[in-house]
């Protein structure tokens, strides 16, 4: 399943490759630490989470995290636009994993969870503004929550347009995050 397909990638060099390439859409040259993947996932009620979508899923560092918590009833939509993650992400061997090489800003239907890798203080603003009401709207129906990572604090005027949130620094990450979950408002 999912976790001997992460187990057997070193993706190091990828990150970097692409962070020179496009550091507007990468926003790190490393991927997330295992503190960093816990402490997301360990804040999250489970047992409802049925339609669940990360977005700018990269590698699949955390994705492996989130298959590793959710019921085998569950639907994990991964959204990534960079094609060689997507490559990656397609060796997935997991039904209730699908890719959907695309933007954020074109999410469709309603979820449970949506959990961001998205590196919004580097994205066009309009971008985040869009890629935001969107995910606002499809948590909206079922009640559900963004828990999402930045590496600074400099976009809670933005997500504050949208949801409220509570925050938590994680210090043990390169470089070191800020964990936000976050209610539609």
């Amino acid at each position: 399943m999912i976790a001997s397909f992460f187990s057997q990638k070193n993706h190091y060099q990828l990150y970097i490759k692409n962070f020179i390439a496009s550091p507007a859409s990468m926003g790190t040259v490393m991927p997330s630490s295992r503190w960093l993947c816990y402490a997301i996932v360990s804040n999250i009620d489970w047992r409802n989470c049925i339609k669940i979508a990360e977005i700018g899923a990269g590698n699949g560092v955390m994705t492996r995290y989130i298959a590793n918590e959710i019921p085998e009833k569950s639907s994990l939509e991964l959204y990534e636009i960079n094609r060689d993650f997507i490559a990656i992400l397609n060796q997935i061997e997991d039904p209730r994993v699908t890719v959907k090489p695309c933007s954020a800003e074109y999410l469709r239907g309603d979820y449970d969870l949506i959990i961001s890798g998205l590196p919004f203080l580097s994205l066009h603003k309009k971008t985040s503004m869009r890629i935001l009401k969107k995910v606002r709207q499809s948590l909206l129906k079922n009640h559900g929550r963004l828990v999402l990572f930045q590496y600074t604090q400099g976009c809670e005027r933005l997500f504050s347009r949208y949801f409220s949130f509570t925050k938590e620094r994680v210090y043990r990450n390169f470089p070191p995050a800020w964990v936000y979950t976050c209610v539609p408002k």
